[in-house]
Formats: C-alpha cells, sequence, structure tokens
C-alpha cells in the first residue's frame, strides 16, 4: 500500500533492520526501561508487542519475568525474530500481521499489556486508526494497559539524504522531505550492484490533542504521558482500559 514500507520486512533486507532504522535504535535502551518500569508498576504479566521487529522488546521485558507474544509484519521477521529470541532462551509466540493492518489476529487473544511503537504516525485515515485502536482495546483485559509513542512536528527531525553499505551486496540510499503533514521518505534499495527497487513511507502529523480525542471515542482513559527529549523526539504514553 502506498506509505507503507515493505521491502525492509523481507529478505535479504531484513536482516539489516537494526542498520535501516539506526536513528530510532540509536537511543531505544532508554524507551525499553521505561516501558518496563510502566509494565511493572500496573503489574503487567501476560503482554503484547504489535511490531516486534527484532524481538529485542521481547527479550528485553521477558527478562523481567513479563511475558510478552509479538507481532511482526511478515514471515520473513517472523523467522528472524524467532531464531534470535531461540538462542536466548526467551519464550514467545509471535504472529504475522501487516504493516497495514497490524492488529489483524486471532480471536479470543488478551492481554494486560499492549505496546506499540513508531505505529501511530504510519498514514491511517481517522476512521483505520480508530477501527484499530478498537481492535488493541478489545485485546485488552479490564484494568489493561497501552503504551504507545508518536511525534508531532512541531520538533520533527529531517533526516538528511544517506547511502549506507549493509553489506557487500545491498545499498540503502534515502532522502526525506517533509510535504505539509505528511514527512515523506524516498527509498532506493540496490542488491547484487543491479537489482534496484525503490519505495517511499509516510509519517503523518499527529498531535496531542487528536489523540487524545481518539483515544477518547473508544474508551481508552489516558493515565501517564510523558515526552521523551530522545535522538526522534517523541510523546511516550500509557492508557487504560476502565
Amino acid at each position: 500500500m502506498k506509505g507503507f514500507l515493505d521491502l525492509p520486512y523481507r529478505l535479504p533486507f531484513a536482516r539489516h533492520y537494526k542498520e535501516f532504522d539506526r536513528g530510532f535504535y540509536v537511543d531505544f535502551p532508554a524507551q525499553l526501561k521505561q516501558m518496563g518500569r510502566w509494565f511493572q508498576e500496573h503489574g503487567c504479566r501476560k503482554t503484547l508487542d504489535i511490531g516486534a521487529m527484532t524481538g529485542g522488546c521481547i527479550e528485553y521485558i521477558s527478562r523481567l519475568g513479563i511475558r510478552m507474544d509479538g507481532v511482526q509484519f511478515s514471515t520473513d521477521l517472523k523467522r528472524l525474530a524467532e531464531v534470535q529470541l531461540r538462542q536466548a532462551g526467551i519464550t514467545s509466540t509471535l504472529y504475522v500481521s501487516p504493516v497495514h493492518d497490524p492488529v489483524r489476529l486471532p480471536s479470543g487473544l488478551r492481554y494486560d499489556g499492549i505496546v506499540t511503537l513508531g505505529w501511530l504516525n504510519l498514514p491511517f485515515s481517522h476512521r483505520r486508526l480508530h477501527r484499530m485502536l478498537a481492535r488493541i482495546r478489545r485485546l485488552l483485559v479490564p484494568g489493561g494497559v497501552f503504551m504507545f509513542d508518536f511525534f508531532d512536528f512541531k520538533k520533527v527531525i529531517i533526516d538528511p539524504p544517506v547511502a549506507l553499505r549493509l553489506d557487500d551486496r545491498i545499498v540503502h540510499v534515502a532522502h526525506t522531505e517533509r510535504l505539509g503533514s505528511v514527512l515523506r521518505r524516498y527509498h532506493l534499495w540496490i542488491s547484487k550492484g543491479v537489482d534496484l527497487r525503490a519505495e517511499f513511507s509516510d509519517l503523518v502529523d499527529r498531535r496531542p490533542e487528536t489523540v487524545r480525542s481518539l483515544l477518547t471515542e473508544v474508551g481508552l482513559k489516558v493515565i501517564q504521558a510523558e515526552f521523551l527529549n530522545l535522538n526522534y523526539p517523541r510523546h511516550f504514553w500509557l492508557v487504560r482500559k476502565p
């Protein structure tokens, strides 16, 4: 779908996801610690990471004694994360759901804690966001909590053009520009020196007042709201299902 990435979630590119999204992973440990504290403070025992990617969040939270399952955006990511988690001795169930519909999960699942990072700024319409937040609410047990981050364009970071050699066979070239309320990043993937693939990703400006309104519509209450002054400055909120 237009505005949503696909190639970074598939082999051979998925093996290099941390390098591809290195601006986020620079200070990921700081956000992980906050996440772990909140899960512990709210007594969470069974949790879910929507967009588990490399499985690093699952590994960290599991070592706190909290069960965490994950949603991956492709079968390739799922297989890579399963290997990493197995090597780390972590037990977790991983599901696959596409990035443009990340909560397409089996019925009957329930969690007392859910987290997703980098998801709320994806180019969903208000109607789609409402529908997916309502699904997340249904996945939560009464009193369950949901954590997420998002950024607004008041403090947006526009990365300079970049060319990155991921290994001897893959090069990633990217350019970012702001188009009104959309931050668009153009991606060119070159593999084996001859195979060229291109796509673009969009991130949409989300203001706190808009996010609060959406949460109220689906019956989720904001309990904690922090602003993380990290490499990519962003809001980090925790909401609860009554």
